[in-house]
């Protein structure tokens, strides 16, 4: 598998979906707080802020992306997919068979990844299960994908994936601005069942719009490896849904960087449970 994904990040060159980021894979839309609601968030937990992060979300999305990196000496490199993403939550009942939500990312540029795909199953409790089908290879492996790059990025796919909330701990520190937007700054630490490749990250989180628009990672060995920002201006709304359209990753080691950006949004499409069949990775 991973001779797999390096030959696929040598067809990149390059080093690159919140979008699928923690506020962009988008359960039902919150709305601005009132005065009232906004003194009751004082006494916020970090726990309960990256709650409400997690349910800015849709039911369900189909996005069109854009991935565009690039190194120290200027060099850029862009690939494009389609991403599909739904929650099989049903309010605060367990969710069915156990399983929390479900990606689908499939490659329409560059030539070579066309049709490439990638399944990622998010269980309860239990690690997530994970598909990749190469065209080259045409065939459907089981894969651990987990800290891995996509295709060379600098956004690997625990960067890329909705994050569920069961899925760390959650401390809250002081309120910082960031681009302008009052901010809750919230220290998350993945628990270790989820085999994280970060020991922590740290976000900050708008006050108004529930969405991450900065984050700080820092590896297993307390190294400071990389920084994700989402512009201001570049949040939309959608049916009361905040979303970045625009999401830049930074290698620090590296130096290099990822852009990520949606062209297109559809939320909440319906989308049928057999879209997210293993089997059906091939087809295309």
């Amino acid at each position: 598998m991973r001779r797999a994904l390096s030959r696929c990040s040598r067809l990149l060159s390059a080093a690159w979906l919140c979008a699928a980021l923690p506020a962009a894979g988008q359960l039902g839309a919150v709305s601005p707080p009132t005065d009232s609601e906004a003194a009751a968030t004082e006494g916020l937990t970090g726990h309960q802020i990256y709650d409400r992060v997690v349910h800015n979300r849709f039911k369900s999305f189909r996005q069109r992306t854009r991935l565009v990196s690039g190194d120290r000496a200027g060099n850029e490199q862009e690939s494009r997919m389609i991403v599909l993403w739904k929650s099989f939550r049903d309010g605060d009942a367990p969710p069915p068979k156990g399983v929390i939500s479900k990606s689908l990312i499939r490659y329409t540029h560059p030539f070579d990844l066309r049709s490439s795909a990638y399944l990622i199953i998010n269980n309860q409790g239990e690690p997530d299960d994970q598909f990749m089908y190469l065209q080259s290879r045409r065939r459907v492996q089981r894969v651990n994908l987990r800290g891995e790059p996509v295709l060379g990025s600098d956004f690997s796919f625990e960067d890329v994936i909705p994050r569920e909330l069961e899925d760390a701990s959650y401390t809250r520190l002081p309120d910082e601005t960031v681009d302008g937007r009052p901010c809750y700054v919230v220290e998350v630490t993945p628990l270790p069942e989820t085999h994280s490749q970060y020991s922590r990250f740290r976000s900050w989180v708008d006050q108004e719009r529930w969405v991450v628009l900065k984050t700080l990672y820092w590896d297993e060995s307390g190294v400071l490896v990389k920084e994700l920002a989402a512009p201001s201006a570049e949040v939309r709304e959608f049916d009361g849904v905040w979303v970045p359209m625009r999401v830049e990753m930074r290698d620090r080691p590296n130096d290099s960087y990822t852009y990520f950006v949606i062209e297109e949004l559809a939320p909440n499409p319906v989308i049928e449970d057999a879209a997210f069949d293993p089997h059906r990775l091939e087809q295309h």
